[in-house]
């Protein structure tokens, strides 16, 4: 479900980062973190959300960095 976000992560090279983008980073991170502890507890609904903010700022991210 979030592999897809986990890739664009790595293909940013984090050193290269202004800071608004690495706040941004750690928010994706973050929101990844709290849906894998969701699934956990079987709460589909907000690891699906969760995912889903995940995605679109990991797009906007990739652009802004390119």
């Amino acid at each position: 479900m979030s592999r897809g976000v986990e890739r664009t992560l790595l293909s940013i090279d984090r050193q290269k980062l202004k800071a608004d983008q690495w706040e941004t980073y750690q928010t994706i991170h973050s929101f990844l973190t709290q849906a894998r502890e969701a699934l956990t507890s079987k709460d589909f609904q907000q690891a699906t959300n969760l995912v889903q903010k995940a995605r679109v700022l990991s797009s906007e991210l990739s652009k802004a960095v390119r």
